[in-house]
């Protein structure tokens, strides 16, 4: 891990990227506005009315898709297993399971800011909890797994 990455406070879209292989249109994370490598990651996803999945979901009364939410989690918790572990490692971070709960839904316009902490942290594993405002106001929490396969395995 570079001691730029051990230190940062931030990270921008394409330092991002450099940690996490999701792309347009699948890249849910616009910036992480505090790491704290071990301890605590947050994300930010502005969602855009431009987004792909407002088209059919729902044209009447655009809501964004519980599934959308579910990926960015998982995405700021790539970004917090990547940066306890070293993110120079050559593997995947595959999403083993999640358990989640939508409090209130989350619309074209809204910020979404993901808050992501460990349970349990292994070598090749991680259990984290992800909690996704809109404002301040709670609208997703959960539980989810995380898995980090070599990429010759894969």
């Amino acid at each position: 891990m570079s001691s730029s990455t051990q230190t940062a406070k931030t990270l921008n879209s394409e330092q991002i990227k450099r940690i996490i292989p999701q792309r347009f249109p699948f890249l849910m994370l616009d910036r992480i506005t505090m790491a704290e490598p071990g301890v605590r990651v947050v994300g930010v996803k502005n969602l855009s009315a431009n987004e792909w999945f407002y088209q059919g979901h729902f044209p009447k009364r655009a809501v964004t898709p519980g599934a959308m939410i579910c990926e960015a989690i998982a995405q700021v918790g790539i970004v917090f297993f990547a940066l306890s572990k070293g993110e120079g490692r050559d593997v995947t971070y595959l999403l083993g399971g999640i358990k989640i709960r939508f409090l209130h839904p989350a619309w074209p316009g809204d910020q979404l800011r993901i808050e992501v902490t460990p349970v349990r942290v292994t070598s090749n594993a991680a259990i984290l909890t992800g909690e996704v405002f809109v404002e301040e106001r709670l609208i997703a929490k959960g539980e989810f797994t995380l898995a980090a396969k070599p990429n010759d395995e894969l």
